[in-house]
């Protein structure tokens, strides 16, 4: 997400705007991020991911085979 910071409105940022990040990785009071949290979230993304390609990939073989 880009985003300018009121006091330098000129020059663009890129990152999280912690008012609009999941509860999950957001501090309690929703002025920053946690960003171990935002590792270990993305971390079981990627691994389920891996897992359903996996899973396409040995789906896509079996087919194949039946041709």
């Amino acid at each position: 997400m880009r985003f300018n910071y009121k006091k330098n409105v000129e020059e663009d940022y890129v990152g999280f705007i912690a008012e609009d990040v999941p509860e999950l990785v957001a501090t309690k009071n929703r002025k920053g991020i946690n960003t171990m949290d935002v590792v270990a979230v993305l971390t079981k993304v990627v691994q389920d991911q891996q897992r359903t390609i996996a899973e396409l990939k040995e789906r896509i073989t079996e087919l194949e085979k039946k041709k």
